[in-house]
């Protein structure tokens, strides 16, 4: 029994002198009578995207064009930080303009927003917009636009597609597109007629 303590004993101090800890905490002269304490951290993303305490919105797109011909069917959705989602009808008068409450969208979900959200935090929009090829009006000939206000730690930026072409070669517009697409697949707005 004594030859197994002792065992365990040389074990742990070995341990511990490998790892390098010799009591101190980083004070000199001191010696630490607090047992060590275990830590995990999990890194998912070479960059590191800020935790936030509530969901707050990511992105607002909103459709408008062609899809207003037969009524009002063009969709706003509104994606938040946490990957909650809402699709409500857009507002002709804001084509931005979402509710408050996110329950009240006619098609809701989750998506992963993570790509997404690194991204957003890590565009110089200044310099995308300087980059970006001119967008072209397909409202004009019955087709859709879309405007997108990205929510920043600096504020909103909108982007359009009557303004910007919206590359997909570009990871912003990669990612926003894929989350798009789970969007588009999880339902559709069910279609109105004029003055509805």
């Amino acid at each position: 029994m004594k030859r197994t303590t002792a065992l365990i004993i040389l074990i742990f101090s070995l341990a511990i002198a490998a790892c390098g800890d010799d009591g101190s905490n980083g004070v000199e002269g001191t010696a630490s009578t607090e047992a060590p304490v275990a830590t995990t951290t999990l890194v998912t993303s070479t960059t590191a995207t800020p935790v936030l305490a509530e969901p707050v919105p990511l992105a607002v797109v909103a459709e408008t064009g062609g899809c207003f011909m037969l009524g009002p069917n063009c969709s706003t959705t509104l994606i938040m930080s946490d990957g909650k989602f809402g699709v409500f009808r857009t507002d002709p008068a804001d084509v931005l303009a979402v509710p408050d409450d996110i329950g009240a969208a006619d098609i809701t979900g989750q998506v992963d927003v993570g790509a997404l959200a690194r991204t957003v935090s890590d565009t110089d929009f200044a310099s995308l917009r300087s980059q970006l090829e001119p967008g072209t009006c397909r409202g004009c000939v019955d087709g859709i636009d879309v405007t997108v206000r990205f929510h920043t730690a600096q504020g909103v930026e909108d982007l359009s597609s009557v303004e910007y072409d919206f590359d997909s070669d570009i990871d912003l517009f990669l990612y926003l597109e894929s989350i798009r697409t789970v969007i588009r697949d999880s339902g559709d707005l069910e279609p109105l007629p004029r003055g509805a």
